[in-house]
């Protein structure tokens, strides 16, 4: 790893105001938040897939060295120039673009970046965009379906899983589907 710096799990990208990569994790532990290191996550590589939603582009050199020999992960971004960057790079891992919105053409911009995967917010998802993802070979994860309304929305135009808050009711509903 780069010297000093340590790739951590923390949702937002910033801590009480400032930057969470500007701070040590000592002073994020400090400030309590429940952060853990990139590198506590590698003992699930093997039994989960593993979507590692990266916040800022400037972790690069970290990510690769970090996550370059797991399996199962793919590395996902609402900033597009990362996953350009790391396509680029010729990772050994899927990429996938995260999205808010609707995107003309997402299809075809989702193949130009190298992505296998799209994440966008559920509400913008309709069955054309699924469609015309999956012609390209990309596949479509929805992001924060809270409802079985939804779930089922997205179930029927053939969304290829879904990312929620309430997995445990998902998972509950999802079991009693044919």
């Amino acid at each position: 790893m780069l010297a000093n710096r340590s790739a951590v799990l923390f949702h937002d990208d910033e801590l009480d105001g400032a930057e969470i990569e500007s701070l040590s994790f000592e002073e994020c532990s400090a400030r309590g938040a429940k952060i853990a290191r990139l590198s506590d996550l590698a003992r699930f590589a093997n039994r989960a897939m593993m979507v590692l939603e990266v916040k800022r582009g400037n972790w690069v050199e970290a990510l690769i060295e970090e996550v370059r020999d797991w399996p199962n992960i793919v590395l996902a971004s609402f900033d597009h120039s990362l996953i350009a960057e790391l396509r680029r790079r010729n990772v050994s891992f899927p990429l996938g673009i995260t999205m808010f919105g609707s995107m003309v053409n997402v299809a075809s911009y989702a193949a130009a970046l190298g992505a296998a995967w799209c994440y966008p917010n559920y509400r913008y998802v309709t069955e054309e965009m699924v469609r015309a993802l999956h012609a390209r070979g990309v596949r479509v994860v929805p992001w924060t379906p809270n409802r079985e309304r939804e779930w089922e929305r997205l179930r029927k135009i053939g969304c290829d899983g879904m990312i929620t808050d309430n997995p445990r009711e998902a998972i509950a509903w999802r079991n009693q589907r044919p």
